[in-house]
């Protein structure tokens, strides 16, 4: 991710999902030309440990730590450091979504899907990776492929990553159709 797509997340409104402890989000943050605040969401549990992550990693001015729970509505305060599009001006998008490993628990699959329709705007691009373990992660990536544009991200070794299971996705919102007048 860093060495490939460093430029192109710079300046950038960046949340990730399902952080964990936060190592993608930090990573990012600390190898990144980012200005802007990246914020780490998960779980309430998990919230303790991302805050402690930040604190270890001195990235108290660039990370923010919040609650996020898939299917729920995202809050104000996380909405606050998302950007105003032109396209849809009353609403507020990050402009990059990072998923990394999220594909893990087959009952919270429609609410991650659920929450990536929030969070992707127009002018968003999540990065999806995951890494295949079971049937059940490609039904996800079907459904995702079926609601959302989905390609391959393209970096060095990725041949090797996909011979491993490990896939890294580039996924947008699928444009709206305009219904013709007559």
């Amino acid at each position: 991710m860093l060495h490939a797509h460093r430029h192109s997340i710079a300046d950038k409104t960046i949340i990730e999902l399902g952080a964990g402890g936060g190592l993608v989000g930090l990573a990012v943050a600390q190898g990144s030309q980012t200005t802007k605040p990246l914020i780490i969401t998960d779980q309430l549990s998990m919230l303790g440990l991302m805050q402690q992550n930040i604190a270890l990693n001195s990235l108290e001015k660039r990370v923010i730590a919040g609650r996020l729970d898939w299917g729920a509505s995202i809050s104000p305060s996380l909405e606050a450091h998302f950007s105003t599009h032109a396209s849809l001006p009353d609403e507020q998008f990050p402009d990059v979504v990072l998923a990394a490993d999220c594909v893990y628990f087959e009952p919270a699959f429609p609410l991650l899907l659920q929450t990536m329709h929030r969070l992707l705007g127009p002018e968003t691009l999540c990065y999806f990776c995951f890494k295949k373990r079971r049937k059940a992660d490609w039904r996800f990536i079907r459904a995702m492929k079926k609601q959302f544009e989905v390609g391959d991200a393209r970096y060095d070794d990725q041949h090797q990553d996909k011979r491993d299971g490990i896939y890294l996705y580039e996924v947008r919102r699928k444009p709206r159709s305009n219904p013709v007048h007559q």
